[in-house]
This record gives C-alpha cells, sequence and structure tokens, in this order.
C-alpha cells in the first residue's frame, strides 16, 4: 500500500511567534503575583510548561495545565529537625489559576487537571465564572480527589453554558455522596455538550441511580464511568431502565421498517406477475446491489464538534458497585438487575463497553450474560468488550471471554487511605 503523505507543519510568522511568547510571559507573571495576593506557592508544572514553551521559540501556545501539590522536601542528611517544631509545607491553590486564565481571556487551554488540592466553594465559584466565558476553549476538565463537597459541587455545575467547549468532566475521587450527585445530575440535564462523565468512587448510592439514568438518555452523555461506588441492584437497574426503554423504540421501529419494505417487495412481485409492472433491467438490479454493499461511515465525533444528543450510550462501567447475591434475599433483585442488562447486551447496537467486574452476581446470573452475548451474536451485531467477576462457573466465564471483545482489567482500588490535602 503508498505511504500516506504527512503534512507539512506550517511555519509561523516571526509576528505570531512574538505575540504568542508575549502572551506566556504575560500569563506567568499574572500568575505569580496572583499566587503571591492568595499566599499560594505557583505549581511548579504550571511554571515548567509555560518556561519550556518559552525555551523552544517555536511560538506554540499553552494548551493543557496540570495542578498538583508541591511535595515536601525531604530532610538533608545530617540535619537536625525539631519534633517540636511542625515541618511548614508549601501551598499551592486553585484560584491563582483560574484567575489569571480569566485575566488573559485564555482560550487556548483545552485541558485543565487538578490532583489532591483541596476546592473550596470560592475555588468552585471562580471556576464556574471561567466555564461560562464567552472565550473559554476548556474541553476536558479533571478535578481528583479535591475534596469537592455537594454545595460547592452545585455552584460549580450551575449554568454551565448549554453548548459549551467542555466534552469530558471528570470528578473521581470525591466523596461528595448521594447529595453532590443530584446537585449535579439537575444542573447537567440541560446539558449539550458533555460526552464522558467520570464520578468513580465518589460514595454515590441506589438514590442516584435514576437521575444518572435520565442524563443517559436526555443530554449528550455516551461514556459514564461509576466504578467504585455503593450503587446496588437498585440503583444500577434503575441507572439503564429509560435507557433501556429506547432501545426497545428503536428496535420496534427497526422491525417495522423491514416489515414494510418486504411487503413493499411482496406488492410488487404481485404486479409483475399480473404484467402490470415491468421487470427490473439489469442496470437497475446492478444499482439496488451495489446500494445494499455500500455503508455509510460514520463521522467520527472530536472534541471540537458539538455533540448530537439523545439516548445512544457507548460505554457503562460499574466495576466494584456491589451488585451481587452474597446477601440473604437479595438473589431475586440481583436476576431482575442482570436480566435488564442482558437484555441491554442483545439489542443496543450503540453498546460497545459494559463493565460488571468486581460484582458477584453468582452462577445463574453468569449464565443470563452468557446467553444474551450468544443472543447479540445470533443478530449479528458487532461485539461489545464486557467484563464480569471471576466468581462464576469457570465454564460459563471462559464462553463470555470468547464471545466478548478484550477490555483491560482493572485492580480493586481499597479504601482511601487519609492523607494530607492542601488547603
Amino acid at each position: 500500500m503508498p505511504e500516506k503523505k504527512k503534512k507539512k507543519p506550517t511555519k509561523k510568522s516571526t509576528e505570531v511567534i512574538e505575540q504568542n511568547d508575549k502572551s506566556l510571559r504575560r500569563f506567568l507573571k499574572l500568575y505569580n503575583q496572583y499566587s503571591a495576593d492568595h499566599n499560594s506557592v505557583p505549581c511548579t508544572e504550571v511554571v515548567r510548561s509555560v518556561r519550556s514553551l518559552l525555551e523552544d521559540a517555536e511560538g506554540e501556545v499553552l494548551k493543557s495545565l496540570f495542578l498538583r501539590p508541591i511535595p515536601p522536601k525531604k530532610p538533608i542528611d545530617g540535619e537536625q529537625t525539631s519534633i517540636s517544631e511542625p515541618i511548614a509545607i508549601p501551598e499551592t491553590h486553585v484560584r491563582p489559576i483560574i484567575r489569571t486564565l480569566l485575566a488573559c481571556a485564555n482560550n487556548s487551554v483545552k485541558d485543565l487537571c487538578v490532583w489532591n488540592i483541596c476546592m473550596d466553594l470560592l475555588d468552585c465559584i471562580e471556576l464556574n465564572n471561567f466555564l461560562n466565558q464567552p472565550t473559554t476553549g476548556i474541553q476536558i476538565l479533571t478535578l481528583n480527589d479535591c475534596l469537592i463537597q455537594p454545595h460547592p459541587l452545585s455552584r460549580l455545575t450551575m449554568g454551565i453554558h448549554i453548548y459549551g467547549t467542555l466534552r469530558v468532566l471528570n470528578l473521581d475521587y470525591n466523596e461528595f455522596g448521594d447529595e453532590g450527585c443530584l446537585f449535579l445530575c439537575s444542573n447537567l440535564l440541560e446539558n449539550r455538550g458533555i460526552t464522558r462523565l467520570s464520578l468513580t468512587y465518589c460514595d454515590i448510592g441506589p438514590v442516584c441511580g435514576t437521575p444518572l439514568g435520565q442524563l443517559l438518555v436526555q443530554t449528550a452523555i455516551t461514556e459514564i464511568y461509576l466504578d467504585g461506588n455503593q450503587l446496588g441492584c437498585q440503583g444500577a437497574h434503575n441507572l439503564i431502565k429509560p435507557l433501556l426503554v429506547e432501545c426497545e423504540k428503536a428496535l420496534s421501529d427497526k422491525r417495522d421498517k423491514i416489515r414494510m419494505e418486504e411487503d413493499f417487495k411482496a406488492q410488487q412481485a404481485a404486479l409483475r406477475a399480473q404484467g402490470l409492472l415491468p421487470e427490473p433491467t439489469e442496470a437497475e438490479l446492478a444499482a439496488e446491489k451495489k446500494k445494499k454493499k455500500k455503508k455509510k461511515k460514520k463521522k467520527k465525533v472530536t472534541l471540537e464538534d458539538i455533540p448530537p444528543f439523545g439516548p445512544t450510550v457507548h460505554k457503562i462501567h460499574l466495576f466494584d458497585n456491589e451488585i451481587d447475591c452474597l446477601q440473604s434475599n437479595t438473589f431475586p433483585v440481583v436476576l431482575e438487575t442482570i436480566n435488564a442488562y442482558a437484555r441491554l447486551i442483545e439489542i443496543s447496537e450503540d453498546i460497545e463497553e459494559l463493565d460488571l467486574d468486581e460484582n458477584v452476581i453468582g452462577h445463574v446470573c453468569g449464565g443470563i450474560i452468557l446467553e444474551a452475548l450468544k443472543n447479540r451474536k445470533e443478530s449479528k451485531l458487532k461485539k461489545i468488550m464486557i467484563n464480569v467477576s471471576e466468581k462464576i462457573d469457570q465454564f460459563v466465564f471462559a464462553d463470555i471471554l470468547k464471545l466478548s471483545a478484550k477490555m483491560k482489567k482493572k485492580k480493586k482500588r481499597g479504601k482511601k487511605k487519609k492523607v494530607k490535602h492542601y488547603y
């Protein structure tokens, strides 16, 4: 096969390079200034990224920001430290970087990531203000382990622009619980931009299954990650109830369309038999055959595009969510939940990944999943990536692996250790 010609990188003009260089220097100056005003230490990752771009002198703009606490310095060998005197740990805050972005009216940063830095109410209000600016270009927002509480979360996600640039929202390891999740679902119900929502290890319970399920059918979300929560059987069932209804409707419409086409062909055949309709020419038959073979290629939606919204879900991850039959009298509930997911496997044309690992569903439910995969294969639907717990019949487990595409195995995360957060 001939090699594809690589696009030659366009050289930036001297004027553009100087302008971008000037913007980066202003950004760094303002960040240091706002950090001093808030008694905060500038994040070394941010400073290093900006200086690296300045040193390269190629006119590149700042596209991503990664904030994390500055690790405490290790004591030098031989240096004596007083046990009574506390070690001063430098603190890095989120607000200075947000104010810097606002002051610069920055639209080049696409990825904003914050790890292990506590965000209070004022931080969330400032960030919400930035996200709602017309100049904002953020596409991926990651706030991991930032101790975000329910009320600050509500203010953070309040009034996010419906057709904004934000496509990925990652709030993993923020234990805001059911209250925070309900606030989040209420605020995102009118959002038409976010396609991926990640809420792993956020202490979410069964009550959140229904509002999260509404997001799957009423917004543009196509991927949802809820690993390490406590949705349980009821919450997991409620999560896909609305989606399953939409899938059943789509299946019914598809069958009606096929039936109408068959009736139309039967009518044409009857008319030809009576001599009221001429036989199709070879050219017409060839054109129809070519039309059947030709498949429309789906355009891959990028982060730049406005995504379609509606009940189109590709990935559902429910790793370790207490969907199990370990307690007494829970088997009927587990059975009902697994039957719902099995039906989704059988009829959904959009589903690509389903992770139910570390949920002890039992041998019977494992067999139901296997039967659903067999029915999916018979319906000639594409393979899906599926993970289930190994604590089922070994032959059933092996057959499930054969009928499903490969998915990366996850390691179970233990309980969160108490770590020092930097305020």
